[in-house]
């Protein structure tokens, strides 16, 4: 069956990191975009529906019957509201809106979605609910680097602890789990947690591969 997702642009390079990691995890993604954004997207594999003045005739026109989650990350709280009470009027199953205030992301919360505010990580928490696999190696300084990963079913940490993994890379390592940070070197590495680690380059390539 098709798994499709909704996104709205958010005018960053958000909602284009945000549809190349659905797509690469075999969703059908949809992005609402400006005619003059869509030329970001297209590289990536997705179907532009370009916003007009009309944001809401444009949604209405959207099949939404594959449609398992739409996020809404503009910077504009009360657009990504409204199009995401669209969105959960057309019976999508996971609405997420990023909200700039508190009383927004109640109002959403209220209504049954997600609301992340943008004080918050929003890359990693998207990342975590939509369990998407996610690996990133960033270069600090020589042969030092910074390892971001979501740790899925399949990864080969499952069920390591962070002390085995320090071990075996010569790198810190941390999780965030339920936004929570681990670090205790007996913690047992669960699906779903977001692994942190800074160390040796190569060490970090072998463990994220």
């Amino acid at each position: 069956m098709v798994r499709e997702a909704l996104v709205l642009d958010s005018n960053d390079d958000l909602a284009p990191q945000l549809a190349k990691m659905l797509s690469d995890n075999g969703y059908v993604v949809r992005v609402l975009a400006t005619r003059e954004r869509a030329k970001i997207f297209e590289k990536e594999p997705v179907y532009i529906h370009t916003l007009t003045e009309n944001y809401e005739k444009v949604v209405k026109e959207i099949d939404f019957s594959h449609v398992e989650m739409a996020v809404f990350p503009s910077p504009n709280e009360m657009l990504n509201l409204s199009l995401a009470r669209l969105a959960k009027s057309q019976g999508v199953p996971m609405v997420i809106i990023v909200a700039r205030s508190a009383s927004v992301a109640k109002q959403a919360e209220d209504e049954g979605m997600t609301a992340i505010i943008t004080y918050h990580c929003v890359v990693s928490r998207l990342l975590r609910m939509l369990n998407l696999k996610f690996t990133r190696i960033i270069p600090i300084k020589g042969g030092v680097a910074l390892l971001e990963m979501l740790v899925t079913s399949d990864s080969k940490v499952l069920g390591r602890s962070v002390g085995e993994l320090e071990e075996e890379t010569g790198a810190k390592i941390a999780v965030v789990r339920d936004d929570g940070f681990i670090s205790a070197k007996d913690a047992e590495i669960q699906e779903g947690d977001y692994l942190i680690a800074v160390g040796p380059q190569e060490d970090l390539q072998s463990l994220a591969d």
